[in-house]
């Protein structure tokens, strides 16, 4: 976890409480393997304090706090991360043994070989990608991050892989996880409306998040959007 200060900065006793303060909610996320966005960080101060009020400028004004505190070693510069931006590189090996040797570790058995159903799971938000992905991968279960309504050209070929698995006698589920406002309940609707009745694949559709139930039970905080 690696502190590295690269300059020091003077943090009134008021910031640093926010540092401390996100320090504990960053921990809470490392200790299941799982490192925060910005605006995630953001949201769970949101959600669990009454520090900030939910504007654009406490937005801003935490993501300067988080700035100069990585830079003064104060915030584990893994512990945040830019899902946005990725650099594209390429493998390399010293000698074909190599690539055997990590190939051997690649290789895996389809688990869905045989089986009646073949399962994705499809993300309204990004930034939840990493927690589905926690569940998903031990299962060999693909995963997909929406980004809101889903584009044109994702859904299309989300169609044709689907029309692959019938095509190899499986059955296409889709989970569904959205935000439970009128957005994100619609986009379920509209994931099931052009993916069965435009691209013409029959797809079964559950979706598991956030519903009704879970809310009243849950009770979970009322949280908007950065007003803008």
């Amino acid at each position: 976890m690696p502190l590295i200060c690269y300059e020091d900065h003077k943090f009134t006793p008021e910031n640093l409480e926010i540092v401390e303060y996100a320090n504990t909610l960053i921990a809470e996320f490392a200790a299941d393997g799982l490192a925060l966005t910005l605006r995630q960080l953001y949201y769970r101060f949101i959600a669990t304090s009454d520090i900030f009020p939910n504007t654009l400028l406490s937005y801003k004004r935490l993501g300067k706090i988080i700035n100069d505190a990585r830079l003064a070693g104060l915030v584990d510069w893994e512990s945040i991360e830019d899902r946005g931006r990725k650099l594209i590189q390429y493998d390399h090996w010293e000698d074909p043994e190599g690539v055997m040797r990590d190939a051997a570790g690649w290789f895996q058995l389809d688990k869905w070989e045989g089986q009646q159903h073949r399962v994705e799971v499809w993300v309204e938000k990004q930034a939840l990608e990493a927690v589905v992905g926690q569940a998903a991968e031990p299962l060999d279960c693909a995963y997909f991050a929406c980004k809101g309504y889903t584009s044109q050209s994702e859904m299309w070929r989300a169609a044709q892989r689907f029309e692959e698995y019938v095509a190899d006698g499986h059955e296409p589920v889709i989970i569904h996880l959205g935000d439970h406002d009128p957005s994100g309940i619609d986009m379920t609707r509209d994931i099931v409306e052009r993916i069965n009745d435009v691209f013409g694949v029959v797809v079964q559709v559950d979706r598991i998040a956030l519903n009704m139930n879970q809310v009243e039970e849950h009770q979970p905080s009322q949280v908007t959007t950065i007003p803008r």
